[in-house]
């Protein structure tokens, strides 16, 4: 039996059942499974027509001196039409077409974005109007990888509105790097960070709890691509809400004491381990791989961009190592008595 025909079968079961809708159509599976290189070479293939799209564009523009922002914000919601046209009628999935759209897709963001926000000063302006436009993207395209895309870029834009609504507008000490950072109001920024991330991390939270009563309705088309893109965005993005320091690696930050607060990156790590843990609660092994990479990062960026002793260092990590530990012994132990009971 075929792995379409198993799918098909298990489907019906499901459906007999009443866990899914039963008007909703099966989902449609390749024939067959393409080599990796060859999706590979038709991703390649993808990009580099898209790149000849846009290259005769930015040629038409010169050639008929189109260089006015109406014509920029036209242009940008052509490609984004073209882009969901190509999602729209790819419904089987096709790696060329699908990489062709979404480097358009691309294109027509920065078109558009260009074209509002060339003059535009305030940061916060700025960030609020990519996050509606990543909202709009995610609430119109019929991709799934463009929705989760768009899910994981608005939760970056959403750190930036808030960070810089805090910050009136502005960068400000947001951007504090090298010997600024002395003098600065670390209570200021804790509570800007919880106040940026813990509706995020409360949403990630109810949605993978939540997983069983939006899958079994129309929600899950979306539903699950704003999970992933959200648990993307809170595992790597919480780096833009450390609003103290820039990500650099010089001499004037590398081992620079600022005090208890060099401990508050350690909330990007927990951050990025709540994303993992919830990645493992949606049976998902490449986004926990994904978190789990992140927080390594995240701890790397601790250990050589923050100002404490070694000894703290060291304390640090033998104290997390030991909490990690002490989790899978108790995740084992759970599973032990699990089986023992089946």
């Amino acid at each position: 039996m075929s792995t379409q025909e198993v799918v098909a079968s298990l489907i019906e079961a499901v459906r007999a059942r009443g866990v899914t809708i039963p008007e909703k159509e099966s989902p449609s599976l390749d024939e067959e499974d393409r080599p990796w290189f060859v999706s590979l070479m038709l991703s390649a293939a993808g990009w580099l027509a898209a790149i000849f799209i846009l290259a005769f564009v930015g040629v038409a523009f010169e050639l008929f001196d189109l260089n006015s922002r109406a014509t920029l914000f036209g242009v940008g919601v052509v490609l984004l039409a073209g882009a969901w046209a190509m999602y729209y009628a790819d419904d089987q999935g096709g790696t060329f077409l699908d990489q062709l759209a979404l480097a358009i897709s691309i294109a027509g963001q920065i078109a558009v974005a260009w074209s509002v926000l060339e003059d535009e000063k305030s940061g916060t302006l700025i960030c609020a109007f990519l996050l509606v436009l990543q909202l709009v993207v995610f609430a119109v395209m019929p991709n799934k990888r463009a929705r989760t895309l768009a899910a994981m870029f608005a939760t970056m834009a959403w750190v930036s509105t808030v960070r810089f609504a805090l910050a009136n507008g502005h960068g400000g000490d947001f951007f504090l790097h090298g010997p600024e950072l002395q003098g600065f109001d670390p209570w200021r920024l804790i509570i800007a960070w919880l106040l940026t991330w813990l509706p995020l991390l409360a949403l990630l939270q109810w949605m993978t709890w939540r997983e069983s009563m939006w899958m079994s309705s129309d929600l899950r088309d979306h539903a699950r691509p704003a999970l992933a893109g959200l648990l993307i965005g809170v595992a790597l993005g919480s780096a833009f809400s450390e609003l103290f320091a820039l990500v650099e690696f010089n001499e004037n930050v590398i081992g620079m004491r600022i005090g208890w607060i060099a401990l508050f990156p350690l909330l990007s790590i927990a951050a990025a381990m709540f994303a993992a843990f919830c990645a493992f609660r949606m049976r998902s092994t490449g986004l926990a791989g994904f978190a789990a990479f992140a927080a390594l990062a995240h701890v790397a960026r601790f250990y050589y961009n923050f100002g404490t002793s070694l000894t703290w260092k060291s304390l640090i990590m033998v104290c997390a190592g030991a909490a990690l530990l002490g989790a899978g012994l108790l995740l084992k132990r759970r599973a032990a008595e699990a089986a023992g009971a089946s």
